[in-house]
């Protein structure tokens, strides 16, 4: 990674800096710059940014955080979470880097955040997004490893089908793929069905979890079926009165009535 990053006198004309609450935010944004890898990530742990960012500044953890929000609220930065790990990414960092050399880069192991995120900041997209030539899909997809990106619906069937334990597993095993092999797939959740599953648990188990989820499937079709088949017809009143009628009291079995 380089000694820097370039700022250029642009910033002066900024319409979002202004508009951070505190000097402290606006520093925060220059002095991160240094730090962001050839895609604009760096960690958006408040933590590790008072100990590599502010390091010599004495800022509590407390105060960095709130110049981080402040940041995120004026779209100056976006934050997000990949397993369990919080990160940051400045939207118009490869815009504002126009010598940017991913030759002269090291390796970065920091996520990129998820493209619908990047999209509603309608700016130029990361460098390793636009090498990927990852077609990004209209519909929103959650980032649930470093390389595999599937909608909240899809990893719930994952999860009905063959548990989560399982479910964790494929997702790993397909992270690691894609990010050794340069695998690429239109859809995460497919590559799952198409090989991973099978690769991780063996073809003999993969057909038994999905026999018990199609049994599963059919038996809840099958009472939903029986629960609108069942039709509640009321007694008439009539009826109820005869019934209650031919009912003998405690009195009429002993004769005293």
């Amino acid at each position: 990674m380089p000694a820097g990053r370039i700022l250029l006198k642009s910033i002066s004309d900024s319409n979002k800096l202004p508009k951070l609450k505190t000097d402290g935010a606006r520093l925060l944004y220059t002095w991160l710059l240094a730090h962001l890898d050839i895609n604009g990530c760096f960690s958006g742990d408040p933590q590790v940014i008072r100990g590599k960012v502010f390091t010599r500044l004495n800022k509590t953890v407390k105060t960095i955080e709130e110049y981080l929000k402040d940041l995120e609220t004026n779209k100056v930065i976006i934050r997000y979470r990949v397993n369990g790990d919080i990160f940051l990414n400045v939207p118009d960092f490869v815009e504002k880097q126009p010598s940017l050399n991913p030759k002269r880069e090291g390796k970065t192991n920091i996520p990129l955040p998820a493209p619908d995120l990047l999209r509603n900041y309608s700016v130029t997209t990361p460098t390793q997004v636009k090498e990927s030539k990852v077609k990004e899909s209209k519909v929103n997809k959650d980032t649930y490893a470093e390389f595999v990106l599937m909608t909240t619906e899809e990893y719930q069937k994952l999860i009905d089908r063959y548990g989560e334990s399982n479910t964790k597993k494929f997702i790993e095993k397909l992270d690691n793929a894609k990010g050794a092999k340069g695998y690429k797939y239109k859809s995460d959740y497919r590559a799952i069905l198409e090989w991973v599953v099978e690769a991780v648990i063996g073809e003999d188990k993969k057909k038994e979890l999905e026999k018990n989820y199609q049994l599963g499937v059919k038996k809840e079709k099958e009472w939903k079926k029986e629960k609108e088949d069942y039709i509640y017809t009321p007694i008439p009143e009539e009826a109820n009165k005869i019934i209650i009628k031919a009912i003998p009291t405690y009195r009429d079995k002993k004769g005293k009535e």
